[in-house]
């Protein structure tokens, strides 16, 4: 009998235990668990005296700035519980470097110097026994450039130029040639002066100028300038006087003998000169002064008339007052 008992005994705990397994495995094949792709899975059962299942599954995923949690629970009687939780994370970080700057360091300043005017030319003084000349000269002229442009020089006849080749014999045309410059390049300048009716004038000059580079750089190669002045009754005085002017005297320049075309001119200043000389003479003759020369007689006699004019004007009132005067005591009688 009490065999018997622990027959039935040990069959009830055997259907018993059958069935809970089979109501455990129902509960765990009915879960539905989500897959995500690179997923890490920890599973801890922690089995409990009241048969209670407990499954915590935890996913970590890199994604863009996403974060997603799941919880999924089953209760039965059995008492079953799953949780699954994915989280993805993602940082992007983009650093941009600011731009360079540069700095470009200010321009030194620079002074640009005025250009210096032509030096005056210095006063000279040459006697060629016949002629006695003092005078200061400057050539304004034009030349050829490399370019071959046309430009403007100046260029002032040297004070310590010497006498060349000079002409006393005559006593109708007389000549002084002034000479400077080096043995290969000599330049020259020749004054003429004539005398006619008792009277010295400067009849002409010729100028033989080469354009050296070292007095003009940029000036054509071999260019020689051959200048020419025609007078017209320039330092013209009386025979056996000077002729004296201190302003300056500007006398045209040509390249021809017809005066055309103009191409420059020398300006003179300072001057006194004396032509036609007697063999003996030491120093210059009396001095005909340039702007006493140029004063017109016209001005002093006009100014004779008009005062002998009025002298007579007045002396005819005076007569005719007093002739009317007497009249009038001849007819109060």
């Amino acid at each position: 009998m009490f065999a018997h008992k622990l027959v039935l005994l040990g069959t009830t705990l055997l259907l018993l235990s059958s069935a809970v397994h089979s109501q455990s495995s129902i509960s765990l094949k009915d879960a539905n668990f989500e897959e995500a792709p690179k997923t890490l899975e920890t599973t801890s059962e922690k089995p409990s005296s009241s048969s209670s299942t407990s499954t915590s599954t935890t996913t970590t995923t890199a994604a863009p700035k996403t974060s997603t949690t799941t919880t999924e629970k089953t209760s039965s009687s059995s008492s079953s519980s799953t949780s699954t939780t994915t989280t993805t994370s993602t940082s992007t970080s983009t650093s941009t470097e600011p731009p360079k700057t540069t700095t470009t360091p200010a321009p030194v300043p620079t002074t640009t110097h005025a250009p210096q005017p032509y030096p005056e030319p210095k006063v000279g003084t040459w006697n060629a026994t016949c002629i006695l000349l003092t005078m200061a000269a400057q050539l304004n002229f034009t030349y050829e450039t490399k370019e071959g442009k046309m430009a403007h020089g100046l260029y002032n006849i040297p004070s310590n130029a010497t006498i060349g080749d000079h002409v006393c014999d005559s006593q109708t045309i007389q000549s002084i040639q002034l000479s400077w410059g080096p043995a290969t390049s000599v330049q020259s300048m020749v004054m003429q002066f004539d005398n006619k009716n008792a009277t010295t004038v400067l009849s002409a000059i010729q100028i033989h100028l080469s354009v050296l580079s070292e007095d003009f750089p940029d000036a054509k190669e071999n260019q020689t300038l051959q200048l020419i002045h025609r007078g017209s009754d320039e330092f013209k005085t009386p025979e056996k006087m000077s002729y004296h002017c201190t302003r300056p005297q500007k006398l045209n320049l040509t390249e021809t003998v017809d005066l055309k075309p103009e191409i420059g001119w020398l300006s003179v200043s300072n001057v006194q000169v004396e032509a036609f000389r007697g063999a003996n003479a030491a120093g210059f003759s009396t001095v005909h002064d340039c702007d006493s020369s140029e004063t017109s007689d016209v001005v002093p006699i006009a100014v004779g008339i008009a005062l002998a004019a009025l002298i007579l004007v007045v002396l005819i009132s005076y007569l005719c007052a007093r002739r009317r005067s007497n009249s009038s005591g001849y007819m109060s009688f």
